[in-house]
């Protein structure tokens, strides 16, 4: 094993990740961590990316259990290295780029999941800028994945696994066929692969199937020390019950006191008080236990998609001479996915409205609704009583998830094709070549099943008795009003043209809907409420490139030896497209709405080069000594000016056992299609918390109850957010690179006298400025009312509604739907610091066989977001917060003996904060803003145990079998795993898994 554990053959020559010139032994300047292909035959998971995301180098942003939290996204598996972001992250395999494969995210993040995992030879990921090696998005580092070569043989595998549940399963089959001709000069290999993951939902779990977490019982008053007084603000609760939704539709009146009292519709349409212990903040809360509903029945909360993998690569090269060599990789991959994420459709999400003449409703019901709102406006709004019960004449508001009609689920079907062919070679004894062109494209058809066309659905909801309508007199004929009265209806959007095209025939069609309560939705009204949109992506990638590399042993030697060089140039050319249908992208259903998305190409023109100065060689403390450095130029269509990235290093080997190695990278990141051109359109931010409600007044700067009274906010205003804001996120066309500094120290110790044993230390510092993000919705309006002024630009981007209220029913004070606007800037910087050990022990113990030992283990100094442009200097710290410890290790084992081999393996996630971790430490010399925040400080470090016995009888036959998180350990503290930061924790439980291969 090198000392970045992988193997090697002394004397060979290689290309070491990080770097085009070729090097003996694997030798490299900056640090780099290696995964055997082997390894992700050695656990239950069957993605690629599953296994990587267990390195502690990596953050679990995107893995299967999280991928389903965004639209579009679900069973996609991106890299994140040191949680800087999958876009960078650059992706290479045989270090050359790979088409991305998510149209809604970055569009240049490749998913691993298209990555032929039976000809994997080794994953190599590499810490720091390597920008002026391989171009832009290689700020965080370069994950690797070199394909087997020259494979002779027939080879196939076969694995399956199942939770202890019974549910989860995963199976994985393989043919990887290879063949020498022409003598060896020649080799051609197949591979085809299929793997299919099946989903598992919160139901199917008795842990998953109760709500538990923190809840919010205790607001600390303002000036309170530390924000603290000493009551925990937030304590955990099992079996939380929803008290603002419900299955059969909940409508909140008041029974006295601060909270409201939720009453739940039943499937006979009567109104029954909810129970349970009330716990949380007025005037909502929520109920321990009880007759209300957790949303996590039935297909409600799915914890991975349903995914099938189909992979075909081909993978040749013949040698006409050393010196001109064609070669061809080439590869059509498909995943199907199936996710339900978007949940069902859910009511007041639009401002739905229903009256006490509908037929539907029951007397007993209409009841309790015309006590709650009694007589206090008449009906054109204005104070006063008139006679009539505010609810018959305005309207009344219920909140209901609509589970009868199903999730909004997404049937994915993505589809990347990529062929390298080229030609390389060697000549002049010491020098090589490769020219290659690189054509990758990624399409990606979405069909959203269940999808609520929410004009229909207005007029459906307005039901009346057909012949009360028109004559006073019932006929137990129930249409939708507009029906009968054209004037009591309009279209949902009269500004859009579709919506306007359309009303006429969905009046016509209209079939009423019964929403009282679970079980009464006909299949009519389903049908006619519901439709099956599409959504369409295509991302397409072309490369053309060429080095040479060499070195001048034939008329230049140092000291040390021969200088080493690499010099090639690249062009690159990008294309993204995105377009809905026509009823989803014109915003009348229950799905954002998505403009067309055609941007203009990204083009790059790029040249580099690379040199390698051994200074000195086997001299005492002087084995070693080797200047290394790169540069690159690169010319970015529409930035004028020239993009400069380069990188600097030194390696100095004072005795044979030690090695020292030091490297300073400047890498960049050219601005992608999708931040520089995504058009405005629709998208929804969790509930956010109004800065300027009573109750977070005191949360904010001395600054922010003023500026919220100078922006017309009235005193007494305690608005809460209990569904989605809608605004509007787009891209930015002047946005420019960012840039990083990374500097890497470290070691690579083998002492002679421990044969087998390989130790590697280094620290990492990565700092990038210029970074292009978009502020959040919440960040928007803290920043808004926290400065000292209300004249900032956070408070131009969003509007409030005046003393008439706004146009889309909101009171006074509140943020007016879709005003306000989100897109990216460069303004912010993000640092990261750390060190990284990785250790290799191999040895044979007498007659009894081999032992292997393995340890991965970062320990986080620092990570940093600084993304308030008003203090640009005060840190955000995301160390410590969920997703992202401090301490994180694998230690890995097998022993061998003969037929068998047994392996163990530790995993190790440090302990992480169930908050911002400013709460309760001092963060930027400011004190903790609130140390009472959770009943906890920190969920608790957790051990992750995994064991394997493989079986070898000959060397054509292997079988093994494994558990996965033998102690079927849980995420802690009702955590789903399925989170953004959550993800880290595995919440499959423990796993059983079985496989079989065989060679001929």
């Amino acid at each position: 094993m090198s000392a970045d554990g992988t193997e090697v053959t002394q004397g060979d020559a290689i290309v070491v990740t990080g770097s085009r010139i070729r090097r003996p032994n694997l030798e490299s300047t900056v640090p780099v961590t290696t995964v055997d292909g082997a390894e992700f035959f050695e656990t239950g998971r069957t993605s690629v990316g599953d296994t990587l995301n267990e390195l502690p180098a990596l953050r679990s942003t995107f893995s299967q259990s999280n991928s389903t939290r965004f639209l579009g996204t679900a069973g996609l598996n991106l890299l994140d290295l040191r949680g800087l972001g999958t876009q960078r992250t650059l992706v290479l395999v045989n270090g050359r780029r790979h088409v991305g494969g998510d149209i809604l995210s970055n569009s240049v993040s490749p998913d691993v999941n298209t990555i032929p995992t039976d000809l994997i030879e080794r994953v190599d990921v590499v810490t720091g800028g390597n920008s002026a090696i391989y171009g832009s998005d290689a700020i965080a580092g370069v994950v690797n994945f070199v394909l087997k070569d020259d494979f002779e043989g027939l080879e196939g595998r076969a694995q399956a696994g199942i939770s202890k549940y019974g549910d989860a399963g995963s199976y994985y089959t393989s043919i990887l066929a290879g063949r020498n001709f022409a003598d060896g000069r020649g080799n051609v290999a197949i591979n085809l692969e299929y793997a299919k993951q099946l989903p598992f939902y919160a139901s199917d779990r008795p842990a998953y199937s109760q709500s538990s977490g923190f809840i919010t019982v205790d607001t600390d008053p303002a000036g309170t020390p530390n924000g603290s007084d000493g009551n925990p603000d937030a304590v955990f609760f099992q079996d939380i019950r929803n008290a603002l939704y419900s299955n059969g539709g909940t409508f909140l009146s008041y029974d006295g006191g601060s909270f409201y009292a939720p009453y739940i519709f039943q499937p006979d349409g009567t109104l029954v008080k909810q129970t349970g212990t009330r716990v949380g903040r007025p005037s909502v809360g929520s109920f321990i236990g009880g007759n209300g509903d957790n949303f996590r029945d039935g297909k409600q909360f799915g914890f991975l998609p349903n995914l099938d993998r189909y992979s075909a690569n081909l993978v040749g090269h013949f040698e006409v001479s050393p010196a001109f060599v064609p070669f061809v990789e080439a590869k059509y991959s498909r995943t199907d996915s199936v996710s339900n994420a978007s949940g069902p459709y859910f009511t007041s999400a639009v401002g739905e409205r229903w009256y006490t003449d509908n037929p539907y409703l029951t007397d007993q019901a209409a009841g309790i609704i015309r006590d709650y709102y009694g007589d206090y406006y008449d009906a054109a709004g204005n104070s006063g009583a008139d006679g009539i019960p505010d609810a018959d004449q305005n309207g009344f508001v219920i909140r209901r998830n609509v589970v009868e009609l199903g999730n909004r689920e997404e049937r994915a079907k993505r589809e990347t094709y990529r062929a390298v062919v080229g030609v390389r070679g060697d000549f002049n004894d010491d020098w090589n070549y490769e020219v290659s062109a690189n054509y990758g494209e990624f399409k990606e058809r979405t069909r959203i099943d269940g999808n609520v066309n929410l004009q229909r659905m207005l007029l459906a909801i307005d039901a009346v008795d057909q012949g009360e309508a028109t004559t006073g007199v019932a006929n137990g004929n129930v249409v939708c009003r507009a029906q009968v009265d054209p004037a009591s209806g309009s279209p949902f959007d009269p500004t859009n043209a579709y919506s306007n095209q359309t009303y006429p025939g969905d009046v016509a069609s209209c079939v009423p809907i019964n929403l009282f309560g679970e079980g009464n939705i006909t299949q009519a009204a389903k049908d006619y409420v519901l439709s099956n949109s599409l959504a369409r992506g295509k991302i397409t990638q072309f490369v053309l490139s060429g080095f040479m590399s060499g070195d001048t042993s034939q008329f230049l030697n140092l000291p040390g030896g021969p200088v080493g060089f690499a010099i090639g140039s690249e062009y690159r050319r990008e294309t993204n497209y995105y377009v809905q249908d026509e009823l989803t992208s014109s915003g009348i259903t229950f799905y954002n709405a998505i403009p067309e998305f055609d941007p203009k190409a990204f083009e790059v023109t790029e040249a580099y080069g690379e040199i390698r100065l051994p200074i000195l060689r086997d001299l005492p403390f002087f084995r070693e000594l080797t200047l290394s450095a790169a540069g690159r130029l690169a010319k970015y269509r529409g930035i004028h000016k020239l993009v400069k990235a380069y990188n600097v290093g030194l390696d100095w080997s004072p005795i044979e056992d030690l090695r020292l190695r030091g490297n300073y990278s400047r890498a960049v990141r050219a601005p992608n299609l999708a931040e520089l051109y995504t058009p405005f359109g629709q998208n929804y931010t969790p509930p956010p918390a109004d800065p300027c409600s009573d109750r977070n007044l005191a949360l904010g700067t001395a600054n922010r109850e003023a500026n919220c009274r100078a922006d017309g906010v009235p005193v007494g205003y305690d608005y809460i957010y209990t569904s989605s804001l809608p605004y509007l996120s787009g891209g930015n066309p002047n946005l420019e690179p960012e840039t990083s500094d990374s500097y890497t120290f470290g070691g690579v110790f083998q002492p002679r006298f421990l044969p087998g044993f390989a130790l590697t230390v280094d620290y990492y510092n990565i700092t990038v400025n210029n970074v292009i993000a978009g502020l959040g919705a919440q960040t928007i309006l803290n920043q808004c009312y926290d400065s000292s002024t209300i004249d900032n630009q956070y408070c131009d981007l969003f509007d409030r509604a005046g003393p008439g209220g706004g146009p889309n029913g909101e009171i006074q004070g509140q943020v007016i739907e879709n005003s306000l606007r989100v897109g990216p800037l460069n303004y912010a910087k993000l640092k990261v610091r750390g060190i990284d050990f990785d250790l290799n022990y191999r040895r044979q113990i007498g007659n009894l066989g081999q032992l292997n030992l393995r340890g991965v283990y970062t320990r986080v100094l620092q990570n940093d977001n600084f993304l308030d442009p008003t203090s640009p200097n005060t840190p955000n710290q995301i160390l410590y917060e969920l997703g992202d410890p401090r301490d994180a290790f694998n230690i890995s084992t097998s022993f061998k003996s003969g037929a068998f081999t047994l392996g163990y393996k530790l995993r190790y996630i440090g302990k992480m904060t169930p908050g911002a971790i400013e709460n309760i430490k001092s963060v930027g010399g400011l004190p903790p803003r609130n140390a009472d925040a959770f009943s906890i400080d920190y969920y608790p470090e957790v051990f992750y145990h995994d064991a394997r016995i493989a079986i070898d009888p000959n060397s054509k036959f292997s079988f093994y079998f494994g558990v996965d998180n033998i102690a079927d350990k849980k995420p802690p503290y009702g955590l789903s795993g399925a989170g953004g930061g959550s993800g880290i924790y595995n919440n499959t439980g423990r796993y059983f898994y079985t496989g079989v291969q065989i060679k001929m």
